[in-house]
């Protein structure tokens, strides 16, 4: 909070019965204004390149790696057991020459938690990429029944390992799966097929999977009789490894690989974000037609055509990797903002959209780097969890693979800040507080309790220290009735950097003592 957590103890006693089931952004503490960093979440994975979590699944987040495994995030530490491994179905990197083939993908049914669906893109044995689903064991929560796989749509890929694309996503108004395939590889689009209306290869896809086999939606643009395809929702892609909604308003983003010369950002606002449009491949790169990596395509003349909203030379990258609209608890000034980077270029890059127009573009390299002897490079993907906080792969060569969680730094990080966990007395005579380890994934050493005897407006003394956010038996020193202690929390790092204590009533930083902890 902004102000002392001054608590009397019968005031702590009636707080005690909190709901057990809250809204994401409960007892998340912000941290508006502050600088940025990224914090190492999971290290050791084989070729990570998404994540992604159950609606309002704040406890779980879920990382795909390429070559066919499903992990689970929990609290910090990635469990042993994979949540679902199809790796003898999947042809990976591991398996051929292609670096871009394998599990690509991954999209929980917005009714979930109702009818345990899961949604996979990957790339089968024969090359071929596959949407499937598959169904939460009936048993086990923390894992997917393997035997419960139902092909939902074949996508023929032509002889060449690249060009799979592989993102899927439910939309966050109309609940529809959205598939984003690639050309079918190679260079330049040979097989024509983003400008083919016969084609499903190098397209935005839109289908009803509510029930198989899938049903087309009455408005998808080309719903009729012959080319283009019922379920083709946008068309002239390459290869749009990542797209995604802004989960607040809907507006669609495609992070849309190039060819030799220019990567590309799309934007489409909701409502009926990129229906029927035209992103141009491969008669444009980028903005520029005649394409100037394949100066024999053409025409210029494109009926619904969208051009990207950013684009950059390959001087710069040489793969978009495209990510999300900032919506998450913990930082409120920095909802709105898109952030997305690039596989040889190595950086993150941030702007947004303001009535259409691309405002606020920053160089967030700097800013987001780790620290402590570890970088983030070989960037393919970002992912989102259940509260909206963003993710940052590094694939990696093998099982150095590396994920990153966009976080403010921990000085101005308050464990007793707005919107956190009440500071309450629970069942057995315990106090306990917002774990910010497991909420903001800064590694926390220690927690410490201070108390001041009043409204907070002096000195904070320790009063408790510990590595969990816990206080067992609670404060020996106990007001009396109608008196008043005020506490604040903080949490150090085993290197003793240490979050805020916040300001006083009177805006003034508060004091801590210099003394020993108990």
């Amino acid at each position: 909070m902004s102000r002392p957590l001054r608590i009397a103890a019968w005031t702590v006693a009636l707080a005690a019965g909190a709901p057990a089931l809250a809204a994401v952004c409960d007892g998340i503490s912000e941290a508006p204004g502050s600088p940025l960093t990224t914090v190492r979440v999971a290290s050791g994975l084989t070729r990570p390149l998404f994540a992604t979590a159950p609606p309002d699944d704040v406890d779980r987040v879920f990382l795909v790696e390429q070559d066919g495994r499903i992990l689970i995030l929990r609290n910090g530490v990635v469990e042993a057991t994979p949540f679902l491994d199809i790796r003898t179905i999947v042809r990976s990197p591991a398996d051929s020459a292609g670096n871009e083939e394998g599990l690509l993908g991954l999209a929980f049914h917005p009714q979930y938690d109702v009818n345990g669906w899961l949604f996979v893109y990957y790339t089968n044995t024969s090359g071929n990429n596959v949407v499937a689903r598959y169904t939460r064991s009936g048993s086990n929560p923390d894992a997917a029944d393997p035997t419960s796989r139902v092909e939902v749509l074949p996508l023929a890929h032509p002889s060449n390992t690249n060009h799979n694309g592989g993102m899927i996503a439910f939309g966050p108004d109309d609940g529809y799966l959205y598939i984003a395939p690639g050309d079918g590889g190679a260079f330049c689009d040979l097989s024509e097929n983003s400008q083919n209306g016969g084609s499903l290869l190098g397209k935005m896809l839109r289908i009803d999977v509510d029930a198989l086999p899938y049903t087309i939606p009455a408005d998808n643009p080309f719903v009729g009789a012959g080319a283009p395809l019922d379920e083709i929702w946008s068309q002239g892609l390459r290869n749009p490894f990542r797209f995604s909604f802004d989960r607040e308003n809907g507006d669609l983003y495609i992070g849309d690989v190039g060819q030799d010369l220019w990567e590309e950002i799309d934007y489409l606002a909701a409502p009926n974000a990129g229906r029927g449009a035209n992103f141009g491949w491969d008669n444009y790169e980028g903005t520029r037609c005649p394409n100037p990596s394949c100066p024999n395509e053409g025409p210029c003349t494109l009926a619904n055509l969208v051009l990207p909203v950013v684009e950059y030379p390959h001087s710069e990258g040489c793969s978009v990797a495209g990510g999300y609209v900032y919506r998450g608890c913990r930082m409120r000034d920095l909802r709105g903002t898109y952030f997305y980077g690039d596989y040889c270029g190595d950086f993150v890059r941030s702007f947004r959209i303001v009535g259409g127009a691309v405002t606020d573009g920053r160089d967030r390299t700097a800013e987001l780097a780790p620290g402590g002897g570890l970088t983030i490079a070989d960037i393919t993907s970002f992912g989102e969890d259940a509260r909206g906080e963003i993710y940052i792969f590094d694939r990696g060569s093998g099982a150095t693979g590396e994920v990153y969680k966009i976080v403010p730094i921990l000085a101005n990080l308050e464990v007793s800040g707005s919107g956190a966990t009440p500071f309450v007395l629970a069942k057995g005579g315990a106090w306990t507080w917002e774990d910010l380890q497991a909420t903001s994934s800064h590694p926390i050493a220690t927690y410490r309790v201070w108390r001041h005897s009043g409204r907070g407006n002096g000195v904070f003394d320790c009063v408790f220290a510990s590595a969990d956010n816990v206080w067992p038996g609670g404060d020996a020193q106990n007001p009396a009735p109608e008196s008043l202690f005020s506490y604040v929390v903080t949490g150090e790092n085993a290197a003793g950097g240490r979050t805020s204590p916040g300001t006083a009533t009177d805006g003034a930083p508060r004091t801590l003592s210099s003394g020993p902890c108990p």
